[in-house]
């Protein structure tokens, strides 16, 4: 989903997308088989490596976390760079702008098949757990299934997963543009 909103957003820019980091901090999510995890400690050191050197070579990078548990890394990292070099790097949280109401439910199943994932079987309702407990619990700890929250068929659609993507897309342009202009008020 990130790699698809950078994309689409360095269209609009007229700007370069850069692979992703696909190994980060996801200690919430350990619980389940295809979860693979680096403690954030150790991931601290190499994103601001890794955002440093893309500061180097593009100027500007803009940062777009799909992955809740990795923001605030992010958004310390950027900080620390951007108060180092000035106005350089901007972190924006998918999950902030599209505000889903669960996670791994209806909104962001209709996300997935509207950037063109598909489903495996049928969709059945499944309603637990509780998104407040995010960052105190592991997942596995409120959720058999990880769905936090409710994933409904009756309101899954690839309709409504682009027209969230679009608003992502949107304020994530609109949010790049005024950050550029800080860049020149001295």
């Amino acid at each position: 989903m990130a790699r698809y909103v950078a994309d689409k957003v360095a269209e609009r820019i007229g700007a370069r997308s850069l692979p992703p980091i696909y190994y980060s901090c996801s200690e919430e999510h350990r619980d389940f088989p295809q979860t693979i995890s680096v403690k954030c400690r150790s991931f601290l050191p190499y994103l601001e490596d890794v955002l440093r050197s893309a500061v180097e070579k593009c100027g500007v990078v803009v940062v777009v976390v799909g992955h809740g548990g990795v923001w605030d890394a992010v958004k310390l990292i950027s900080e620390q760079l951007n108060y180092e070099l000035g106005p350089r790097v901007l972190p924006v949280n998918i999950w902030a702008i599209a505000s889903p109401r669960d996670h791994a439910g209806s909104d962001e199943t209709s996300i997935y098949l509207a950037i063109g994932g598909s489903l495996v079987g049928e969709l059945v309702e499944i309603c637990e757990g509780d998104i407040s407990l995010f960052g105190k619990k592991r997942v596995g700890e409120f959720s058999k299934t990880g769905v936090v929250g409710c994933l409904k068929p009756g309101e899954v659609s690839a309709e409504r997963g682009r027209t969230m993507l679009e608003l992502v897309v949107e304020k994530i342009v609109e949010r790049f543009r005024q950050f550029t202009s800080l860049r020149y008020i001295s």
